[in-house]
């Protein structure tokens, strides 16, 4: 609770002002934020299709009240009450009243309702259509987690169903809309693209939903490529003007378009490769059709051009980019290249010369190819010679002149030929194109790579030099790998053949199989040219744009719905949006490593461009960009967590699960309280592993393990080195129940029995109660420092560990004293453990002494028994104290016993209430306010407390209470500043302190407990309610001591459980100032916020312990 509360109070407050404001774009926007929460959390729950749909029924009542009443029955469904609500919302009624009412798992709801104008709903049409629509528009909520955007899924299906409900033929669509697997495509179609929505889905869904029905049998939507070219003839053959065939060549263009779309967002087997076949396959089709077409219909006009032989002058049209290379994706554009053979006239009665004719078939090509929008699908002929100022056709001589050996095409131009591939024309002619371009490019040096790389740095200064990383031109981005393959393959396309390919995939190939990429090389690139094609294609179909190519910020909700769009689900603990986020950096370092490492770091456009994953795939990374990389993550020694995080690497045989883990791991790391220390430590357990590989496989499926395992070596070093030492108990951490729960008392004494009846020897005992205290101190860190339970928790988990372990250690020392000794056996239910201090008070800090005092019911025996028994308690404390190779169990302390040092190990129950009768000193009363059972024969303990209880709390002077206090505070913190030189803050026994809070308690405590004897109670907080219940201490008084306690204990914590040292000095060092800061306020803390709210905290204290307890008797 205490980890979600302040993030669930902050979107509270944010949905409530925006609601507060009123206006329609506040209103949408609060919706819209819920709607994310939601579908985020319905995501995560692994349930197939259909579980959600349980049957719902809705009853109407219009006499119960003045408002319409929604009886509602169904079964209880995760967001139930908040999808019916929303359904409800779309409606435009208004919710006046809810009654909820659940059994088991079966609800009975009471919504009250009204309409627009607050009236009750009573048309018998309006409340039918309110009752359908409900029901569907609640069945499709729980599908929005397979929705890119759910909110606009979510209203693009209420328009759909609104339609429906008001339409004559509503029953025939009810089957289809009730259909689990309907819902889930549609709800993923419906969040995909705004263009698809406002150019084919919203006026065409009738169509549509028909076609939905055969999907869920896997068929698919688009027919196969082969029927392509058949269909396109046909759909073509029945327009008998020129402007109907253009009419059909585009409704057909655009029919398929969307159906190969409608393929790609709902068949997991389409992937993107697929659809890019299949859209470069019809667009070779559809531009073939439409210059054939509209050739003939110039023919008609002008006749056929000619050339001065009297044959028939020939064209070819060519592709280029993406439709060259055969890769086209959504909204790529049709870059074209025309190409004529001959100059001459035309053969027609209004004869015009070719280059007019080639002129007005390029124009009327471009125009025959309709865009439904920009970059969908359009024609580009900015790639001839002299771009846009050249003609629209170009002759086969001015192509040779121009790109040719002293030409004046640029370099860029010349490289984009590599790409050029003949699509149409005369297949002779592209042919022989080809083969001149290959003597251009391949066999003549005309490209200048300076060049180049100065265009290069002109389009990453004018198109991605922004806050924001361009998918396309950014360093590493995808037009990196397109020029760089490119250009290798005119390095070494002399030589080998097989690279005067416009296909990037089959170039990449031909370069590993060449010997100029190693294969991993080779198949990281392919790896990272199709992500980034298929982001590319992503964010072109979620914004409906080809030109903003910058991503969203990562923790935006418009990321998070391209990672969806792109296909990312929940998985292992990993959002859509995280794993988005790492094959992003994962694969533009690789892009960048490939540049740097066959062309120097300088030619990418911004050289100091990198993330911690370029440090793993490049070992050039210079010295001062591998510092500010490192330093960004919130490293302080740079050169250290560099040597770790190539040592981490190197453990990864294969070269590629570490490269994804990286950046999620340094992302962990960066929120973190000491990166430096994480790294260091993470390294340190990974040369423990017998197999490195298999841990980071596990990590990258299982982030949350990482997200453990790296809060543990931020936050403790002796929890690392328990860890580093046992890497088997992460397992064992990490299992849900023994993470998330407190183990009780008799758990763990059942466990600490088992391992003592199977040891074979008193020494594998000890070493094995050890291996266990340190497991569950281990346990409960990971719980404090991971999971932020509360102080309060902490503490009384590591008393009860602290019991259970003082328990079975105490019936071992009776198991072998019985074995030497039979006569020992019936002095077993005599003797009980009496604890004080912090384990009296249940106020266990990692590393506190364990104070206790024995006591016996003497019987018969008398004091002779308790000198008897004191072997036991030297066994037992031997037991508990003794360094073994696992080392020790507790600090034991003896010395708060009757005498001190000097006394017994063992007192009678006599003897302990004489001596606190008649000669115990007044500190050794307030310290035995704590005192309480904890193992051996606790009737006798609670015996004992029922008999001191009246000595403990008898009335005593005030002024003698307050006096002894003072004393003892002021000696400690003297001590303290003596033994600090004022240099640092003592959060326990400086001024303001731990001590002040327990001795402020302790005195009000002795001076009201003759008259409220109920005040004799160890547990500090427990205490300030008591105080506060019998009105000794204000509620506000008392809330702020305890807060104030809580705050001060987890700084204790914080510094004990470091080195497992008792620690209560602040640090002076800043870095680790800063560290404690970050574990105790959280990541965004530093020194001087922690170092004011300590400040004030100790100011407070020391005000509250000088006003309640030395202004009882005016030392105030």
């Amino acid at each position: 609770f205490d980890t979600w509360a302040p993030e669930f109070k902050k979107r509270l407050e944010d949905v409530i002002r925006l609601l507060e404001q009123g206006d329609e774009e506040s209103l949408n926007k609060a919706k819209h934020d819920v709607n994310e929460l939601v579908v985020k959390r319905l995501s995560r729950l692994p349930l197939a299709p259909h579980a959600f749909l349980s049957p719902m029924e809705i009853n109407i009542d219009n006499e119960a009240s003045p408002y319409t009443r929604l009886i509602v029955i169904s079964e209880d469904t995760p967001a139930f009450l908040y999808t019916l609500s929303n359904a409800l919302s779309l409606q435009r009624v208004s919710i006046k009243h809810v009654k909820i009412r659940t059994i088991n798992r079966r609800i009975e709801d009471e919504i009250d309702i009204v309409d627009s104008r607050e009236r009750k709903i009573e048309d018998p049409g309006m409340l039918d259509q309110i009752r359908l629509s409900v029901l569907l528009t609640k069945q499709f909520t729980y599908f929005l987690g397979n929705a890119p955007d759910p909110y606009s899924a979510l209203n693009r299906f209420e328009y759909i169903v609104s339609e429906i409900v008001r339409a004559p033929t509503t029953g025939k669509w009810l089957d289809l809309l009730s259909n689990p697997y309907t819902l889930q495509n549609l709800a993923k179609l419906l969040g995909t693209s705004d263009f698809l929505w406002e150019d084919f889905i919203r006026v065409q869904y009738e169509a549509l939903l028909p076609l939905l029905k055969p999907h869920i049998q896997k068929k698919r939507f688009s027919a196969p490529m082969e029927t392509l070219p058949r269909r396109l003839t046909e759909a073509l053959a029945v327009a008998h003007t020129f402007e109907k065939k253009k009419r059909r060549l585009n409704e057909f263009k655009d029919r398929e378009i969307f159906l190969i779309d409608l393929d790609h967002i709902l068949n997991p087997d389409v992937d993107f490769d697929d659809l890019s076949k299949q859209l470069t396959h019809l667009a070779e089709n559809v531009v073939r059709a439409a210059t054939e077409m509209v050739y003939e219909h110039l023919a008609e006009r002008f006749g056929r051009p000619m050339s001065v032989a009297g044959l028939e002058a020939r064209y070819a049209v060519f592709g280029l980019g993406k439709l060259g290379g055969a890769d086209l994706g959504y909204a790529s554009d049709i870059e074209l290249l025309f190409v004529y053979s001959d100059k001459g006239q035309t053969d027609g009665e209004k004869s015009i010369t070719n280059t007019e004719f080639f002129e007005l078939l390029v124009r009327e090509t471009a125009q025959a190819i309709e865009a439904k929008r920009e970059g969908i699908f359009q024609v580009d002929l900015r790639l001839r010679p002299h771009g846009n100022a050249g003609p629209l056709a170009c002759s086969l001589e001015r192509f040779c002149k121009y790109y040719g050996p002293g030409g004046p095409a640029h370099s860029y131009e010349r490289l984009a030929l590599v790409r050029l591939r003949a699509i149409a024309g005369d297949r002779d002619l592209g042919a022989q194109l080809e083969r001149i371009r290959d003597e251009i490019v391949y066999l003549s040096k005309t490209i200048d790579l300076k060049e180049l790389r100065e265009l290069r740095e002109k389009q990453f200064r004018e198109k991605a030099s922004g806050r924001r990383i361009n998918a396309k031109f950014s360093p590493g981005g995808l037009v990196d790998i397109e020029y760089d393959v490119q250009i290798l393959q005119v390095m070494y396309g002399k030589d080998i053949p097989d690279l005067r390919t416009p296909r990037m995939r089959d170039a990449l190939r031909a370069l590993a199989k060449a010997g100029v990429l190693a294969p991993n090389e080779s198949a990281q690139l392919l790896g990272a040219y199709n992500f980034l094609r298929k982001l590319v294609n992503g964010m072109r179909m979620l914004r409906g744009s080809a030109k903003d190519l910058d991503l969203p910020d990562f923790d935006s909700d418009e990321f998070e719905h391209l990672a969806r769009r792109i296909g990312y689900r929940m998985e292992g603990g990993l959002g859509p949006a995280q794993k988005l986020r790492i094959d992003i950096e994962t694969n533009m370092a690789i892009v960048r490593a490939f540049v740097e490492r066959h062309f120097g770091r300088e030619s990418l456009p911004d050289p100091e461009t990198g993330t911690v994953v370029d440090l793993v795939v490049s070992d050039t990374v210079p010295e001062d960009i591998r510092n500010r990389i490192l330093s960004s993550y919130g490293f302080k020694d740079t050169s250290l967590a560099y040597r770790n995080l190539r040592s981490l690497a190197k453990h990864d045989l294969t070269g590629k699960t570490f490269i994804q883990l990286v950046a999620l791991a340094f992302d962990i790391l960066s929120r973190t309280p000491d990166p430096d220390m994480a790294l260091n430590n993470w390294e340190r357990f990974i040369y423990s592993l017998p197999s490195p590989e298999f841990h980071y496989k596990l990590y990258l499926s299982q982030p949350m393990r990482l997200e453990i395992l790296l809060s543990i070596f931020s936050g403790s070093q002796f929890m690392a080195d328990t860890l580093i030492r046992n890497p088997g108990f992460l397992d064992w951490l990490t299992v849900p129940e023994n993470l998330h729960k407190t183990r009780s008392r008799k758990d763990l004494e059942d466990e600490l029995r088992m391992s003592l009846e199977s040891s074979l020897s008193h020494k594998v005992w000890l070493n094995r109660v050890r291996r266990i205290r340190r497991r569950e101190i281990l346990r409960i860190g990971t719980r404090d420092l991971y999971l932020k339970i509360p102080v309060g928790v902490v503490t009384l988990e590591l008393s009860q560990l602290a019991e259970a372990i003082i328990q079975v250690c105490l019936e071992g020392v009776w198991k072998r004293l019985v074995e030497k000794k039979p006569e020992f056996e019936e002095f077993q239910d005599k003797f009980c453990v009496m604890a004080l201090g912090k384990l009296g008070g249940r106020e266990l800090n990692y590393s506190s002494d364990i104070d206790f005092v024995a006591v016996c019911d003497p019987g018969d025996w008398g004091f002779e028994l308790a000198h008897r028994l004191a072997t036991v308690m030297e066994h037992l404390r031997s037991d508990l104290s003794k360094h073994t190779e696992q080392g020790y169990l507790f600090r034991v302390d003896l010395r708060l016993r009757p005498y001190g040092e000097s006394g017994e190990l063992v007192s009678t129950i006599p003897g302990i209430l004489k001596y606190y009768r008649d000669h115990a000193l007044l500190w050794e009363i307030q310290a035995a306010l704590k005192m309480r059972p904890v193992a051996g024969n606790l009737k006798i303990g609670l015996e004992l407390m029922d008999k001191l209880r009246p000595i403990i709390m008898k009335r005593r002077p005030r002024e003698a209470i307050v006096q002894s206090i003072e004393k003892m505070r002021k000696a400690a913190i003297e001590k303290s500043e003596k033994a600090l030189g004022g240099a640092t803050v003592d959060v326990k026994s400086g001024e303001g302190g731990v001590r002040d809070i327990e001795f402020l308690v302790q005195g009000l405590q002795l001076i009201y407990g003759a008259d409220y004897p109920e005040l004799m109670e160890g547990n500090t907080v427990k205490a300030i309610k008591l105080l506060e219940n019998l009105s000794i201490l204000p509620s506000d008084v008392a809330s702020t001591l305890v807060e104030d306690y809580y705050f001060l204990r987890k700084i204790e914590h914080y510094l004990q459980i470091l080195e497992d040292r008792q620690i209560h000095a602040l640090p002076r060092d800043k870095d680790q100032l800063n560290a404690l800061a970050k574990r105790v306020l959280g990541i965004d803390s530093n020194a001087a916020k922690f170092m004011g709210e300590v400040e004030k905290c100790l100011t407070r204290v020391r005000k509250m312990y000088v006003t309640y307890l030395l202004g009882v008797i005016g030392l105030d």
